[in-house]
């Protein structure tokens, strides 16, 4: 006999299930289960805030009816709850009080926001086709079947990648016939094959995306070769766990930053460190400094082994680092500071988001470089590498 509680019970194990997945992509820092109105009553089942970018999530655990369907009033009142908490969020601006482990409480300013996503998790028996966008009130709902929600959210581990998918596809003119066989997977590997783009539907009025293209994409030898490659990007996402501390909104504001490069990126800025730690091991010295260059961001990184007040001092050396490395790279104004040893038992951080670079900071850079030696013949690199590496 079926527990009364059966769909209450499948509801709660769904939630769990895409709350578990979603912190391995946005990390819990981020990550808000079941936020409350200020009545008490749920607003969505996961809220997602980063940077200046929410997702709101509304998970449902569905059962077919004898024709392999879902019941119509149960999907509309999934999308609607979606539509309900946007609205609420967004246009009437109710007050709402945001917690999780690692941030505690905090107020939700939703004029900080400029970007909105929606998303629908249907999570039925059988897995059945559904059409994998919905719109309420002319707003575009991403509806995720379990399978491709593990699918996005494994394959587009970054919030960055995740995003941006999400983004793009939003774009995707509404005047064309799109037609995806199988899952939104199919979808996704066009998308990932051709540069993480839809641009390649511009030329086409109708588009039929069959159900043999994902399978075909993971066979694909540069798309294991990927996997590969992205094994020591890991190392990144370690970092950023060890800036979520939860004690301060600066570490907040570096763990931001810290996530907020692609996985791709992520892989570049591991090897960085990867090799600069082995270097600084091979020449056994007791300060080991390098800048490396990401885009718009300068990253210094510091090894130095313990001493008298070592992480007082350690923190003053990287605060140094960034600010002689915002000079020397004047386009980039964000510049982020990590440190640690030689065991890497610790680690500090260092944020300077500085926006204009003046005379008088370029004097004080030069009279730290004359004291200290900080990056004063700076060793300049440039690697070229593939996201999709090719075969050898």
């Amino acid at each position: 006999m079926e527990s009364k509680h059966y769909f209450s019970e499948k509801g709660a194990a769904a939630e769990k299930v895409i709350h578990n997945l979603a912190t391995k992509t946005f990390f819990t820092d981020w990550c808000y289960p079941n936020p409350k109105k200020p009545d008490g009553n749920e607003l969505c089942d996961l809220f997602i805030v980063f940077d200046d970018t929410a997702i709101i999530w509304q998970i449902k655990d569905l059962r077919s009816d004898e024709h392999g369907r879902y019941k119509k009033a149960e999907v509309e009142k999934n999308l609607r709850q979606l539509g309900g908490a946007r609205r609420y969020l967004f246009d009437l601006k109710v007050p709402i009080w945001l917690e999780n482990p690692w941030r505690g409480k905090e107020k939700f300013d939703p004029d900080q926001i400029k970007s909105v996503h929606l998303i629908s998790v249907l999570m039925g028996e059988g897995e059945e086709p559904f059409p994998f966008v919905q719109f309420v009130k002319n707003r575009m709902i991403h509806v995720f079947t379990r399978e491709f929600a593990d699918i996005a959210l494994s394959e587009l581990d970054t919030v960055s990648d995740f995003c941006d998918y999400l983004r793009k596809k939003e774009s995707i003119d509404k005047n064309k016939t799109l037609v995806v066989s199988g899952g939104e997977e199919n979808l996704l590997g066009k998308y990932l094959e051709l540069g993480h783009s839809f641009s390649w539907m511009d030329n086409y009025d109708h588009i039929l995306i069959d159900d043999t293209i994902w399978p075909k994409f993971l066979s694909l030898v540069q798309v294991q070769a990927k996997k590969e490659a992205d094994r020591i990007s890991y190392g990144w996402d370690s970092i950023i766990d060890r800036a979520h501390d939860g004690t301060s909104s600066q570490y907040e504001l570096v763990a931001r930053e810290l996530a907020r490069p692609d996985r791709f990126q992520r892989r570049l800025l591991s090897k960085s460190f990867w090799e600069a730690y082995c270097e600084y091991r091979e020449l056994d010295r007791l300060i080991f400094r390098r800048a490396t260059v990401l885009g718009d961001t300068t990253y210094c990184l510091l090894f130095m082994e313990d001493g008298e007040e070592p992480r007082k001092k350690r923190r003053e050396m990287l605060s140094l680092m960034c600010f002689v490395a915002r000079g020397l790279y004047p386009d980039n104004k964000r510049v982020i500071g990590i440190a640690t040893e030689a065991e890497t038992r610790s680690y500090d951080f260092c944020l300077r988001v500085q926006a204009e670079w003046t005379v008088e900071d370029e004097e004080n850079k030069k009279k730290v470089q004359e004291k200290t030696g900080i990056f004063v013949n700076p060793r300049k690199t440039q690697d070229g590498e593939d996201e999709y590496p090719a075969p050898e």
